[in-house]
C-alpha cells in the first residue's frame, strides 16, 4: 500500500508539473469548484448518495463474502490485471490527452480530486483491511481511480472506449476482493466516488468552456470540450 500511495502521489506531481510547464496549471479553485459541483448537482450527488446506501447495506454481507470469496473469485491473471489497472487505468486514459488542451486539465483536475478525496477518507474513517495490514481501507483507492478513468473515457470518447473501461474498472473491485485488501462496501463506494467525481468534473468544466463571442450584436456560444463541438449563434440587442 505504501508503495502504492507513493507511485500515485509521483505521478499526481507530475501531472501538475506539466500541467504548469505549459502555461496551464491546475489551480485549486478549479479543484475546489469541481467537487463543490460534484457535492451539489445531478447525477453525481446521486450517484454518492446511491453508494453511500449500498455500502451501509452491504457492510452486512463484507465478513460473509470475504469468508466465503476471498482468492476465489478471479483467476490469477485477471486478479493481477486488475491490480495494475487500479493504479495505472487513469493515466493511460490521460496520455492521450494534448497537455494544456481543456480536456487534459478536467481530467487531471478529477484525478488530483479523486486522490485526495479517498485518501483523505481512507485516513478520516481508519477501517481495518480484511487482512489486517493497515486502517487504511474504506474506500478502495484503485476502484476509484479505475471508475474515475472509466469515467473520463466515456466522457470523452464515448460507449466504445467506455464500455470496456468500465469493465476494466469492474474487474479491478474483484480483485480488491480477491486479494482480500478490500470488504465489498469499501469497493462499492469507491466505485461510485470515482464515478461521481469523473461526471461532477465532466459537467462542471463543459459549462466553464461554454465559451461567449460579441461579434456586431451577433453572439456565438461554442463548447469546446467535448470530442464533438458544438456551436450556437444568436442575436443580442
Amino acid at each position: 500500500v505504501k508503495n502504492s500511495l507513493f507511485i500515485y502521489l509521483l505521478l499526481l506531481f507530475e501531472l501538475i508539473a506539466s500541467s504548469d510547464l505549459y502555461g496551464q496549471a491546475i489551480s485549486i479553485n478549479q479543484i475546489k469548484s469541481g467537487i463543490s459541483y460534484t457535492i451539489n448537482n445531478n447525477p453525481s450527488n446521486l450517484i454518492l448518495i446511491g453508494g453511500l446506501l449500498g455500502s451501509g447495506i452491504s457492510t452486512k454481507y463484507d465478513d460473509k463474502i470475504q469468508e466465503v470469496y476471498q482468492g476465489k473469485i478471479l483467476g490469477k491473471s485477471a486478479a493481477k490485471l486488475g491490480d495494475y489497472w487500479g493504479i495505472a487505468g487513469q493515466f493511460i486514459i490521460l496520455s492521450r490527452l494534448k497537455l494544456g488542451s481543456d480536456e487534459f486539465n478536467y481530467a487531471t483536475s478529477a484525478i488530483i480530486a479523486n486522490g485526495l478525496c479517498t485518501y483523505g477518507i481512507k485516513f478520516i474513517t481508519g477501517r481495518i483491511r480484511p487482512d489486517g495490514a493497515n486502517r487504511r481501507s474504506f474506500p478502495s483507492g484503485h476502484t476509484s481511480s479505475s471508475f474515475l478513468a472509466a469515467t473520463i473515457a466515456d466522457d470523452l470518447y464515448g460507449s466504445k472506449i467506455g464500455v470496456p473501461a468500465y469493465l476494466l474498472a469492474g474487474l479491478t473491485g474483484l480483485s480488491r476482493i480477491h486479494d482480500n485488501k478490500h470488504y465489498l462496501s469499501d469497493v462499492i463506494f469507491g466505485a461510485s466516488l470515482g464515478i461521481a467525481l469523473g461526471k461532477g468534473f465532466g459537467n462542471d468544466a463543459q459549462k466553464k468552456t461554454l465559451q461567449k463571442i460579441d461579434d456586431g450584436g451577433i453572439k456565438i456560444r461554442i463548447n469546446n470540450l467535448k470530442e464533438n463541438p458544438r456551436i450556437h449563434f444568436y442575436w443580442s440587442f
